[in-house]
């Protein structure tokens, strides 16, 4: 399929939207956020072999490259408005595959209200790439950030954390609405969505605030699949729910005294769990027995060869 026909193909599948007022087919697409609304943008990309595998169905595929880039958004406390994406498609994905991914792309930015917009295609000799820009806004929302945490907070985790490599992280959920929740009735001081793993995530806060944390073990909410992940390589399912990424929960720090009664609060059908609290300093983890050791960043970091 020339790159023209996929272009008219996609932008067929598009319907109209309030909040873009010139979609593809020009050289910039043409966003209106609504008054009193100021833009937050996004960029993530993801390739073939590290964030989907080589043999992932397009379907999940398209899905998850939308929902990850949009949960950004998400921890901000704000309103997705437009998807922007590029793909840089190897010379052997079929015409079926490309469509398949195209549906699954359009099909999850109309789930959180947030069209694809524009983009480009490409094509290469190298594996599949798929950069995904999402436009944001505030709607007279101040944006929740990484560096409001201060000691005395109480940390709280949404969702069950772990294993998410046994597949889930190709059904990513961002937690739009529980995001919009927190920013807009409760107040939250801080917030980050866990897509490089609670340990690493946490220190994010942490070092973006100039604070410390402590989290007990005994409260992180471990899903059963980072216990099955720990039967087949021998590490707990902890280790897994601190470190394996690509939850797309939301991490967030909240004052005391709004943390008191904020589980009754809770209108959604998704488990809140307090985990811990921000300190002075330090990152640390509280075992059982009540004894702390650091907490290190465990998380997936993505390194190269310097030449």
């Amino acid at each position: 399929m020339p790159e023209k026909e996929l272009i008219r193909w996609l932008r067929q599948q598009i319907g109209p939207h309030p909040g873009i007022e010139v979609g593809p087919g020009d050289d910039a697409a043409v966003i209106a956020p609504q008054a009193e609304s100021r833009v937050l943008v996004t960029v993530d990309c993801f390739v073939e072999g590290t964030h989907f595998p080589n043999d992932a169905a397009p379907e999940r595929t398209g899905h998850k490259v939308i929902a990850a880039s949009v949960s950004d958004i998400a921890a901000m406390g704000c309103y997705p408005l437009a998807c922007f994406a590029t793909l840089a498609v190897g010379r052997a994905a079929s015409d079926a595959w490309l469509k398949a991914l195209g549906r699954a792309m359009l099909t999850a930015a109309a789930e959180y209200d947030a069209p694809l917009a524009g983009g480009d295609v490409t094509t290469g000799d190298g594996p599949t790439c798929i950069s995904v820009t999402v436009v944001g806004e505030t709607r007279g929302l101040n944006p929740v950030r990484r560096s409001g945490a201060r000691p005395g907070q109480r940390l709280f985790v949404t969702g069950r954390l772990g294993g998410s490599l046994l597949g889930r992280h190709l059904d990513a959920a961002p937690r739009v609405s529980q995001g919009l929740f927190l920013n807009r009735e409760v107040g939250v001081a801080a917030m980050i969505d866990l897509s490089d793993g609670l340990s690493t995530d946490l220190h994010h806060i942490a070092d973006e605030s100039g604070v410390g944390a402590v989290v007990r073990a005994a409260d992180i909410p471990v899903s059963e699949a980072a216990g099955e992940m720990g039967r087949r390589d021998g590490r707990t399912g902890l280790q897994h729910a601190l470190d394996d990424g690509e939850d797309f929960e939301l991490l967030f720090a909240v004052d005391a005294d709004k943390a008191g009664g904020l589980r009754e609060r809770w209108p959604f059908d998704l488990l809140l769990t307090e985990i811990g609290e921000v300190t002075e300093s330090g990152v640390l983890i509280e075992e059982a027995d009540g004894s702390r050791r650091p907490l290190r960043p465990g998380g997936y970091e993505h390194e190269w060869n310097a030449r």
